[in-house]
């Protein structure tokens, strides 16, 4: 399966988007390395049609080792229909995993706050 890198998209002016789009089960992700403070609040949204899938944010801090992200309530940020977590993250990378489900596609998209760019 393809390989799903994030693009930045800059649609609202001085608004971040990062965005992993098309994505299906049996895709992999390319991680988002967090530069500067970007990411010290930021929020996520997953849209499209999920078929049963998963959906869960992950964080790390090694690039190999990866947990599952907290929403700001401390919930775990795991989707299985639209849906959307605050987000207050200090990981070094983050990256969107798919799992489950068939017939499905996503867009998986960050808005980071903070300062600097990516």
């Amino acid at each position: 399966m393809p390989v799903i890198v994030p693009t930045l998209n800059a649609a609202v002016a001085g608004v971040p988007r990062v965005i992993w789009e098309g994505a299906v089960t049996g895709d992999t992700f390319t991680p988002l390395a967090l530069k500067q403070q970007f990411g010290l609040a930021a929020s996520v949204q997953v849209v499209g049609t999920f078929g049963g899938a998963t959906v869960t944010l992950q964080v790390s801090n090694d690039g190999t080792n990866w947990v599952t992200a907290t929403n700001i309530a401390g919930g775990l940020v795991s989707m299985v229909a639209t849906g959307y977590h605050e987000l207050s993250l200090s990981a070094a990378y983050m990256r969107p995993t798919l799992t489950g489900g068939s017939s499905n596609d996503v867009d998986i998209i960050l808005v980071l706050r903070g300062s600097n760019g990516v």
